[in-house]
């Protein structure tokens, strides 16, 4: 009786961890799918749906850097740069080698108006996106002609450092395509910016609403 009961408890702790095997290896694509679906819902302008699915991805993967890095993602679309920051730097701690995050930083400190900062994340940000090109097409940006021309992507990927100049771009670029409703952004500063000089990037991206535009200029994380 008791050799039975113990083959019973070996059979059974055996079918627990197949089980779990099976699980664990499902796991990472079921939460991938979560993650895409969350994205698809906050790029089509369900932001509640979207919350919800990264907030159920959060508990079902503790410190998801995608999880946390869409929910402040998600904070930015609500015009709240200073509680998606608290996000972004959650999941950059999880994920120190994503350019995304650190440039998201970089657009809220933006919007802070914090513009020592934001240089600082868009400086770290572009290094590690390999450069500027990089950078800006992670925010949903692409480079004008005339800079396209003027530069050469080529010669701009090969250089040693990165320009001020690029820094200032890059984020000059970035406030333009924010929606001027957006917290902390200036709005003379914004007008004053419609009219766009050349070398710089503007939003590859839809403008049908505000929303939308900073949807589409962020970074999302997969």
């Amino acid at each position: 009786m008791v050799v039975r009961m113990i083959a019973c408890i070996a059979s059974f702790a055996f079918a627990v961890a197949i089980s779990s095997a099976v699980v664990a290896g499902a796991a990472p694509d079921q939460l991938q799918s979560q993650c895409e679906l969350g994205i698809t819902l906050a790029l089509s302008g369900d932001n509640a749906r979207a919350e919800s699915v990264f907030v159920s991805l959060l508990s079902r993967s503790p410190g998801d850097p995608r999880a946390l890095a869409n929910l402040g993602n998600l904070c930015m679309i609500r015009g709240e740069p200073d509680l998606a920051l608290a996000f972004y730097r959650r999941a950059a701690a999880r994920d120190t080698s994503d350019a995304g995050i650190v440039l998201n930083e970089a657009v809220a400190f933006m919007l802070l108006n914090d513009a020592e900062s934001a240089e600082d994340r868009a400086t770290v940000g572009i290094e590690k996106a390999g450069g500027t090109k990089q950078a800006a097409s992670l925010l949903g940006l692409r480079a004008s002609e005339q800079e396209a021309e003027s530069r050469g992507a080529d010669r701009v990927a090969e250089r040693p450092h990165i320009a001020k100049s690029e820094i200032a771009s890059l984020l000059s670029a970035a406030k333009q395509s924010v929606p001027a409703s957006s917290a902390g952004a200036d709005t003379e500063d914004v007008r004053a910016e419609k009219k766009r000089p050349e070398g710089s990037f503007r939003s590859a991206g839809t403008r049908a609403s505000g929303e939308t535009v900073m949807a589409d200029m962020i970074y999302w994380k997969r």
